[in-house]
């Protein structure tokens, strides 16, 4: 029997529990009201400022985050439901790259 095995049988630990207990501490586990009450106590407090978010299994982990998580975390006004602008750079607050030309650039070259 496994170490974490005999700790979790030992405590009576669900699988839940022994995930939080011995899991690494780098990570959240719950259920999404508690990881959304979580998140927007750190937002608030500027602990955060974006979520990297890696499902417990794959792919259907990915379903729970956006039909589950993502709702509470807008309903708590802490992650956005629309973007401002239509690129990926824009949205990220990139610059355009110097290699490229403006559109003024361009016209002038003709």
């Amino acid at each position: 029997m496994a170490e974490w095995q005999a700790q979790a049988q030992a405590h009576g630990w669900s699988l839940r529990e022994t995930v939080i207990a011995l899991g690494p501490q780098r990570g959240h586990v719950g259920i999404p009201s508690g990881l959304a009450d979580k998140f927007a106590h750190f937002v608030r407090h500027g602990a955060i400022d974006g979520f990297n978010v890696t499902p417990y299994l794959i792919p259907d982990g990915l379903d729970d985050i956006v039909d589950l998580l993502v709702p509470e975390l807008h309903e708590r006004g802490i992650y956005r439901t629309e973007y401002t602008s239509t690129t990926l750079r824009e949205n990220l607050g990139l610059h355009e790259p110097l290699t490229h030309r403006s559109a003024q650039d361009r016209q002038q070259a003709g």
